[in-house]
């Protein structure tokens, strides 16, 4: 059986055990569609074989590439506090998406007006991006108002810094809630992600037309790390607070 250094058995690891243990698999995961996020909990062999992928070749190509390529970009937000983590999420994450929307909808309306009727599948994209925007609107002050307030409460309770408050022991449900409205805000991405080509505009593709794409490119990108971050480290470490 191949293993990593970090001794993840390919047989039984999921996809979000290898975006964990590899600093650069993300990058890798992304280029063949292989779902860190929404779908991570899927075992990674079973996710490479669903998109008609080896994964004995993919699990090379992960082992053959040098192991801190990739991670002096980033952090190893595993090894993070909890209260550090989810103020990070908000300060990046959050705040990025509120300010992208409306630059994206903008871009996404001149484009349509110009292009949407020799190009259908415009209209479609940004029908899906204002699902996706109204979505994910909606769902950032449930976690901002309430679930994070509770994990940052539950952890001060956990270490004896505050008294115990109404707020539940067992955050099991809120952050079950959540993960079902990432993989909504999740299946939207990836149908606009499919829609555009994976981001490609056409060759007679105006300023503006490529501006769009680019835009929702970095939106996807975005979002990705946002969910790996709540679903595959936070909410984890939420649920195993005694």
């Amino acid at each position: 059986m191949v293993e990593t250094e970090y001794s993840l058995d390919m047989a039984s690891a999921s996809v979000s055990d290898v975006a964990l243990h590899f600093p650069h698999s993300i990058e890798i995961l992304k280029k063949y569609d292989l779902d860190f996020c929404c779908n991570g909990k899927n075992r990674f062999r079973d996710a490479c074989l669903k998109n008609n992928l080896n994964p004995e070749q993919i699990w090379r190509e992960l082992n053959d590439v040098q192991p801190w390529v990739g991670a002096e970009k980033g952090f190893r937000f595993e090894t993070w506090n909890l209260a550090l983590l989810i103020d990070f999420i908000v300060q990046n994450h959050h705040q990025y998406v509120r300010k992208s929307i409306p630059e994206i909808e903008e871009l996404l309306d001149k484009v349509c007006s110009v292009h949407g009727s020799e190009v259908p599948s415009l209209n479609t994209i940004r029908e899906d991006f204002k699902s996706l925007a109204a979505e994910l609107l909606a769902h950032l002050p449930k976690e901002e108002e309430i679930l994070f307030p509770a994990i940052k409460s539950l952890l001060l309770q956990s270490i004896g810094t505050t008294k115990k408050s109404i707020i539940p022991a067992n955050l099991n449900a809120p952050i079950t809630v959540m993960e079902h409205e990432h993989e909504s805000a999740g299946n939207l991405i990836k149908s606009i992600r499919a829609l555009s080509n994976r981001y490609s505009p056409p060759s007679f593709a105006c300023p503006t037309y490529q501006m769009a794409f680019r835009k929702l490119k970095e939106f996807d990108d975005d979002l990705m790390q946002h969910i790996h971050l709540e679903n595959n480290i936070l909410f984890p470490k939420a649920q195993s607070i005694h």
